[in-house]
């Protein structure tokens, strides 16, 4: 007898109808594969994609719709930025008072009487203008604490100068 290599098969039987399934997947991810390569399929979007134009938009409830509307974000940054009012942190104090060293929260810095500050009308939470005006830009309509909505509700939202159309939005949700 000769000295050849010894080769066990292990066999399984599996069933028919999950042979089948197993390879219509393999054919129909093939295809897609082929159909791609040719540039006649877009394959679906990664959820972390930031650049995808799902990410530009921020789902509301808008007073004259049941519905959710797409709402690009750089309208509600805008809006956010062109309603929220800009106060010197010692006129804030004068209104509602204040805490002895007050802390932004975004940059962790202590707040000065002679700081501009963004006066949130929904929570009265006190930030510096530049720090929530960054958070914004990421796309964030929150205030970084309580998470409440940064713009008012029953505010009007409209892009400063990009003509876009006017929404009257009556309780702002974003769904994310």
């Amino acid at each position: 007898m000769g000295m050849g290599i010894q080769v066990l098969y292990l066999a399984i039987k599996i069933p028919k109808f999950l042979t089948v399934t197993i390879l219509s997947n393999i054919v129909s991810h093939l295809v897609s594969l082929l159909f791609a390569a040719l540039g006649l399929f877009k394959s679906p979007l990664d959820p972390d994609d930031t650049s995808s134009s799902a990410a530009n938009y921020i789902l509301i409830l808008d007073g004259a719709s049941p519905s959710l509307l797409p709402v690009p974000v750089h309208v509600i940054t805008a809006a956010i930025k062109n309603k929220v009012p800009v106060v010197p942190y010692d006129d804030f104090v004068g209104r509602y008072g204040g805490s002895d060293e007050p802390v932004c929260t975004v940059c962790f810095e202590c707040i000065d009487g002679c700081d501009l500050i963004r006066e949130i009308v929904n929570c009265k939470h006190v930030f510096h203008r530049e720090c929530l005006d960054k958070w914004v830009d990421v796309g964030q309509v929150n205030c970084p604490l309580c998470r409440s909505m940064l713009l008012p509700p029953k505010k009007l939202l409209s892009a400063a100068g990009s003509g876009v159309m006017e929404t009257a939005v009556s309780d702002v949700a974003p769904v994310m």
